[in-house]
């Protein structure tokens, strides 16, 4: 996923979704309805062409130790 294409609330909801956090749990942290957390999601899932959550957090991971191989961190 291309970062230039998330907003800055879909970023903040995407890194609480890759620790694992529910919808509820990620709307307390950011003062904002879970029904919101929700379509954020959802608009994160046809951003990337993916189907669920699980897919969304494994392309974060994914994109964490990719980062972290360039910048020769282990």
């Amino acid at each position: 996923m291309n970062s230039q294409h998330i907003t800055r609330r879909e970023s903040e909801i995407l890194q609480l979704l890759s620790r694992g956090m529910q919808n509820k749990y990620i709307a307390r942290e950011l003062g904002i309805s879970p029904f919101t957390v929700r379509d954020h999601i959802t608009c994160l899932l046809k951003k990337a062409g993916l189907r669920n959550r699980v897919e969304l957090s494994l392309l974060v991971a994914q994109g964490n130790m990719l980062a972290r191989e360039a910048n020769g961190v282990s």
